[in-house]
């Protein structure tokens, strides 16, 4: 499964003004990275799963989910190990472990393992989660040509625009790419996944000069493309499909702001300093 491909699919979000959906990123990465309540990131999460079951493209966040285990588990252990070595900023609560390390000097380290160190992991896992997930929902959802006329409704330069889309384009080939590679070296002997770290980047190491020659050929293809078209960016174009907001646009955003609203009003009755 190609997971950060477009989905061809006739969902309430495949309906959408595209722009309707770059704000619906733009806001949901400003919120994510403001609000740091256990509470009302839980119910924004709940938000969106029944976002993705509601337009029928859960099954693609869990590939994400699935690709991203690694990131966000080294996200909750960083600060999970880095909060035993703090002070709580809230007192009271369960404490799993607690001493004091011996250090240099006579001086003493103090080591608590508490409910505080889980849930700060917990929070900060869960933020990049729901900041990546709201662009990849944008990216299933949202082919090239709608990237494009999006962009250009906000009066942006159809050479901005079209290179803008183009990135979108770009991101999800280089990755199949690294895949292919990969699973090429693979069926060749060569460990990726079962062996230390040191091993695992000396590995990626060993794919990216090849990775480095699949771009560039790709890049030359479209450059080479671009040429044969005479793709010209300072003559006016037409286009044969217009968007314009809808009735699911205005029901999309109702949805939203009744959503946003509540995860405030839950910040503010349920923060707990992280």
């Amino acid at each position: 499964m190609d997971y950060l491909q477009y989905v061809d699919a006739d969902s309430l979000l495949h309906r959408l003004d595209p722009r309707t959906k770059f704000v619906f990123f733009l806001v949901m990465a400003v919120l994510t990275s403001v609000i740091k309540s256990g509470v009302a990131l839980l119910f924004l999460f709940a938000f969106f799963i029944a976002m993705w079951c509601t337009c029928r493209i859960q099954k693609y966040i869990l590939v994400l989910a699935g690709k991203l285990k690694v990131l966000l588990a080294f996200i909750f252990l960083l600060w999970l190990i880095l909060g035993l070595f703090e002070t709580p900023a809230v007192q009271g609560g369960p404490i799993f472990f607690e001493t004091m390390i011996p250090f240099v000097n006579g001086q003493s380290i103090h080591f608590c393992f508490d409910w505080y160190d889980l849930y700060k992991g917990a929070v900060y896992s869960l933020r990049i989660f729901l900041m990546i997930s709201s662009f990849y929902t944008v990216l299933l959802t949202t082919n090239f040509s709608e990237i494009i006329l999006g962009l250009q409704k906000w009066r942006i330069s159809y050479a901005l625009a079209f290179g803008i889309g183009l990135i979108f384009q770009i991101i999800p080939m280089i990755i199949t790419e690294l895949n292919a590679i990969m699973e090429a070296q693979s069926s060749r002997g060569l460990e990726i996944e079962d062996c230390g770290w040191v091993t695992k980047v000396k590995n990626y190491v060993t794919f990216s000069l090849p990775l480095l020659f699949r771009v560039i050929s790709k890049g030359q293809a479209i450059s080479l493309a671009m040429h044969y078209y005479q793709l010209n960016f300072s003559v006016r174009r037409s286009t044969y499909k217009g968007i314009k907001a809808t009735k699911y646009d205005a029901l999309f955003v109702a949805a939203n702001a009744v959503a946003i609203a509540i995860t405030i009003v839950l910040r503010m009755q349920f923060y707990i300093p992280v």
